[in-house]
């Protein structure tokens, strides 16, 4: 009888150990009495997915230290194919917190956190996870706490199958409205890059002018009428067939010397606005010049289809040379008129500056 009390004993040690049997590739638990590890839950009924959090506590002599190295995931459930997901998910939350008790010095509360959540509707057992524990004479032990139980609740309609549930329709597209920082940020875009534009148009611009300033001077109007007759000589010795490009060319020189000299648009005139305008400006040349022979007679040969000779070509031309040098003796003149100006200018007294701070002069009259 003796002996089969202590057999029945044995067997009743044996069944909670069973219990906590580890699977294959887990370290197995030995406990140091009197070191125990508790399970609590924050709840034990849960919908799928749902996190639920775990507690586990031990108290340990101060100085010792408590470890989690191992979370453990139940086993599936039969007839679970191995692509159906996971049945639990773990997710420690923070390290173990350690607390002294109060009223006992020599031992503290260790606390280790973790947040679960359960995939499979139905009953779930939690396995409790595995502690490496060291104590404070370095003696090493492995711990493991008690599993927890939970009801997983289906979020599926009741007597629904998942399979013969109707998709969702398919909702619009709602676009969400746009901060005002949204637009200012575009706005600020913009900007910059009409700012970015207006600095290239004037860099271009600048260049543009730039390239203008660095032009050589034009050909003054004498110089440039010069060598337009010494070029229509040429052509007036050995003129033969149509003489009309000849006396073209001839009053274009001579009426773009006009215009640029007087700054009036001499080529838009016709011959007789010509003459009765540079009478009315007081630009007529003298008769020598003979300016409205030359350009009539061009007229009769551009328009009239008039023939001519040699020696009318070369007449033409020295009325041309006439005009040459009548415009020659104004450009000087006036040249000389601008010099004596400036002269007289330079020389003129200058009203005297007052001094910054002084009083400004009184009007003569003016009232005290």
């Amino acid at each position: 009888m003796r002996r089969a009390a202590l057999l029945a004993g044995a067997f009743a040690l044996a069944a909670p150990l069973a219990a906590q049997a580890p699977r294959p590739g887990l370290p197995e638990a030995t406990v140091p009495p009197p070191l125990v590890v508790t399970s609590a839950a924050d709840r034990t009924t849960a919908a799928v997915g749902e996190p639920v959090t775990l507690v586990y506590s031990a108290r340990v002599p101060e100085g010792a230290e408590l470890r989690l190295t191992h979370l453990v995931s139940p086993p599936r459930p039969e007839g679970q194919p191995a692509t159906a997901g996971f049945v639990l998910d773990f997710e420690p939350v923070g390290p173990a917190v350690a607390e002294r008790v109060k009223g006992d010095a020599g031992h503290v509360d260790v606390r280790q956190t973790v947040r679960v959540a359960a995939f499979v509707p139905g009953e779930t057992r939690v396995p409790g996870p595995v502690f490496a524990y060291r104590a404070p004479d370095g003696t090493t032990a492995v711990l493991r706490a008690p599993g927890v139980a939970l009801t997983i609740a289906s979020r599926l309609p009741e007597g629904e199958d998942s399979e013969a549930l109707a998709p969702k329709p398919a909702r619009p597209v709602r676009v969400p409205a746009r901060s005002p920082w949204f637009w200012a940020s575009i706005a600020a875009v913009v900007l910059a890059l009409a700012g970015l534009v207006t600095w290239l148009v004037k860099r271009r611009k600048k260049g543009a002018t730039a390239g203008a300033a660095a032009a050589p001077p034009p050909v003054p109007p004498d110089v440039e009428l010069e060598s337009a007759l010494a070029a229509l000589a040429a052509r007036a010795a050995s003129l033969d067939g149509d003489p009309r490009p000849f006396y073209s060319d001839l009053t274009h020189a001579a009426k773009r010397f006009l215009e640029r000299h007087l700054g009036e648009p001499v080529l838009e005139w016709t011959t007789f606005e010509t003459v009765r305008r540079l009478r009315d400006l007081g630009a007529e040349p003298p008769r020598e010049v003979a300016l409205a022979d030359l350009l009539m007679g061009a007229d009769r040969v551009k328009f009239g289809r008039a023939g001519a000779t040699a020696a009318e070509a070369a007449g033409a031309l020295e009325g041309a040379r006439h005009l040459l040098v009548w415009g020659r003796t104004r450009m000087a003149a006036q040249a000389a008129a601008k010099r004596e100006a400036a002269k007289a200018a330079a020389k003129a007294p200058r009203p005297p500056v007052a001094a910054k701070g002084a009083p400004a002069a009184r009007p003569a009259g003016g009232a005290r």
